[in-house]
């Protein structure tokens, strides 16, 4: 017994050991193919496989990566689940570092909703956890995400502070791979502050380590950005040409927010070439998977862009108009000031043309607050140059002189002829590094490969060390299999009884489950005839059919117990009045079914030591035997005492049994089965398990009967009873 508790030890510990270092392996393999898959749909299916073989934190960002998914669909109630499930499960196992992480990639959908302070709720709940951990790798994550929040806000240089932050950290703890996005966020924030040349070397930045990482999933976003700065340096075939390239990413990732954006890029681009029919279909698309998306930002900016094709391409103000203004009412529920910026910007092009001043003048009023709220030399600019339109038709040409000349000063302090050539030679010095990557990507992959021939040999090893104690365990058992071979032609006969009752039961559990499983259909078909009759028929021969079912269940439960001496007896007082009127009070719907009446005659009620479960084992059994065979006549239950015994007789007016029935009444061995009156049958097991426990009270049982004349079966119980220890007794005197 010592040595197989031992050898239980060992290998539960192997077992461990094995899971542990499984899950560690299934997370690597994760990550590493999540960072090369581009599908979204694939990654989705990716994720979920590898979701119920990872440990507790590999699954926190197995469902983090799962929302940022969904997110790039446009499908923000998914997005949000995840990033909850995600949540959760960091605070059940008290994982800071992927709560962090969990918090900060949810600030993405919420600032998509414009739900700003759920945003700073959860960037306050990420410090204070990452305080507990200076050296986290998720003050990464935090510094990123309070940037983009900062941004958001147009607070750039705020935004380029933590963006700073970020890429020091990363640095700093050798953790490169990780800071491609900050990259990326840097370009956007240069962009906006019409630095194109920095905002250019950022972006290129961003792609180097995307693909040095071999992370293409993200790569439509910085082509991009790519194409905008471009675009800005009026190279609009160069521009469009990574807005293909970002669309193209787009479409075979299943990225429908990277096709929106891109379609609406294109839209400008083709506009600018004067493609207008090429630009007018991309609009659409761009419109139409906006709307899906219900993202406000996107609509309002696709729809502005559809009103400059009518405006400065087709010449129609009118319907430029109705554009800027659609667009101008999703901008306002964004509450974003650079989207209100430029569909205010928009409307004012539109009246200007028109020589409506009124108009002008409102929106000038609309535009002030933002313009000094948000510090952007582009925007005093055109702040400038929209006064001087403005009062050149009031016809005061003083004060609009005044703002021209403000106006082209800014212009031309912003404007850097020198800045288009540098970005054409960071497009050169990058198409450079990107022939001197693939050779490293080839490289790397000749390592990774000499990588896996070693850790195919370390894992023969292991298997080979797992053969050899494989071995042992073997012998072990061939030793344990000749010992255990001389008790099993012991057990032959009675696994015997055993494969006849089961065979009994499965059959006739099959034929008590067909009739549930017709029921339905049966039932409705007669609901819908407005039957009522045949529906109440029906529905007590399910009960009466369920009560059966019931019944053989218990009974197989008790004797599989008391087989493997699994049931314990424990006597105690119970009242012999109380206990068969609680198990006759069962039958009563099934007796009334039959119009069988069940009566219980004594004299006294008795308080006797006695095993519960056993004594409704017992009488439950004989109670429901005797009104399976009794059809419209007598059940009676008669108990009393007599000379230290407990005597009790179940009598019916039923069909009785023959001699060759009452034969082998007891037994289990092979015999002709039996139905009741109506159809009932049966397995022989209850009358078994009757036999069992009475004799387990030291009592015995006698059945008299005869054909169409009913059955009587005789219990005597002795009231003081000595069960040996083995089989869970009290030795006690009872009383009656």
């Amino acid at each position: 017994m010592t040595t197989q508790k031992l050898l239980y030890l060992f290998l539960l510990l192997i077992g461990i050991a094995t899971q542990a270092q499984t899950e560690t392996e299934y997370c690597k393999q994760w990550q590493k193919k999540t960072d090369s898959i581009s599908d979204l749909n694939k990654s989705i299916l990716n994720d979920k496989f590898y979701l119920s073989k990872v440990d507790n934190k590999c699954k926190i960002r197995i469902y983090i990566n799962l929302g940022s998914i969904y997110l790039n669909k446009v499908k923000i109630d998914s997005a949000l689940y995840y990033m909850d499930t995600a949540i959760a499960l960091g605070q059940k196992i008290r994982a800071d570092e992927e709560l962090v992480f969990a918090y900060t990639e949810k600030t993405n959908i919420l600032i998509a909703l414009n739900r700003y302070s759920e945003v700073e709720d959860l960037l306050k709940k990420s410090r204070t956890l990452l305080e507990k951990h200076p050296e986290s790798q998720s003050w990464l994550h935090y510094y990123d995400k309070r940037g983009y929040m900062e941004y958001v806000k147009s607070e750039y240089y705020k935004a380029l502070a933590y963006m700073d932050s970020t890429i020091i950290i990363a640095k700093q703890r050798d953790l490169t791979k990780e800071i491609h996005q900050t990259y990326e966020h840097k370009g956007v924030l240069y962009m906006r502050l019409s630095e194109h040349e920095k905002a250019a070397e950022n972006f290129f930045k961003s792609l180097e380590y995307k693909q040095e990482n071999n992370l293409i999933r993200d790569l439509s976003s910085t082509y991009r950005y790519l194409g905008s700065c471009f675009f800005k340096l009026k190279q609009y075939e160069t521009a469009k040409k990574y807005i293909v390239k970002a669309l193209e990413f787009g479409k075979s990732n299943n990225n429908n927010f990277a096709m929106m954006i891109s379609y609406k890029h294109l839209a400008t681009y083709n506009r600018f070439m004067n493609l207008n029919q090429e630009s007018e279909i991309a609009v659409n698309e761009a419109i139409k998977l906006a709307k899906e998306s219900k993202a406000d930002n996107h609509i309002a900016a696709a729809l502005e862009e559809k009103g400059w094709l009518y405006f400065y391409n087709y010449n129609d103000y009118d319907q430029a108009e109705k554009y800027f203004d659609e667009a101008y009412q999703f901008a306002k529920k964004t509450k974003q000031d650079e989207k209100i910026y430029y569909c205010i910007q928009a409307l004012i092009e539109v009246y200007t043309n028109k020589k409506n001043a009124k108009k002008i003048k409102e929106l000038i009023n609309e535009l002030e607050p933002i313009v000094k709220k948000v510090s952007k030399p582009d925007y005093r600019m055109y702040m400038e140059k929209v006064y001087g339109e403005y009062y050149e038709i009031m016809n005061r040409p003083q004060r609009a002189l005044s703002h021209f000349k403000v106006y082209h000063n800014l212009k031309d302090s912003i404007t850097n002829v020198e800045v288009s050539t540098k970005v054409v030679s960071l497009e050169k010095k990058y198409d450079t590094k990107d022939k001197e990557l693939k050779i490293v990507t080839l490289n790397k992959q000749k390592e990774e490969q000499e990588l896996i021939v070693k850790q195919a040999k370390a894992q023969q090893n292991l298997y080979l060390l797992a053969a050899g104690i494989l071995l042992v365990i073997l012998g072990i058992g061939a030793w344990a299999f000749q010992k255990l071979r001389k008790q099993q032609k012991e057990l032959t006969s009675t696994n015997q009884v055993k494969n006849r009752l089961f065979s009994i039961i499965a059959h006739d559990l099959r034929g008590m489950i067909i009739p549930f499983q017709r029921s339905g259909k049966i039932l409705k078909y007669h609901i819908d005839k407005g039957d009522l009759e045949k529906t109440i028929e029906l529905s007590q021969a399910l009960e009466q059919n369920s009560e059966s079912l019931s019944n053989m269940l218990d009974n197989l439960l008790n004797w599989s117990l008391e087989q493997m001496n699994g049931y314990k007896m424990n006597p105690q007082p119970i009242s012999i009045h109380q206990q068969l009127s609680e198990i006759i009070s069962g039958y009563k719907q099934q007796a009334a079914y039959k119009k069988t009446r069940i009566d219980l005659k004594y004299e006294e009620d008795l308080l006797v030591n006695f095993d519960k479960g056993a004594f409704h084992v017992i009488f439950r059994n004989l109670i429901s035997n005797a009104l399976k065979y009794t059809e419209e006549g007598n059940i009676r239950i008669e108990f009393t005492s007599e000379d230290n015994l407990f005597l009790c007789s179940v009598i019916d007016t039923g069909v009785g049994m023959s001699k060759d029935q009452l034969k082998d009444l007891f037994t289990l061995e092979e015999k002709k089965p039996t139905t009741g009156t109506r159809g009932e049958k049966g397995t022989g097991l209850g009358l078994n398990l009757v036999y069992r426990f009475v004799k387990m009270h030291k009592g015995t049982i006698h059945v008299s009967s005869g054909k169409r004349i009913g059955t009587r079966f005789d219990l005597r119980i002795p009231i003081t009873i000595s069960l040996t220890k083995e089989e869970g007794a009290i030795s006690k005197p009872l009383s009656a």
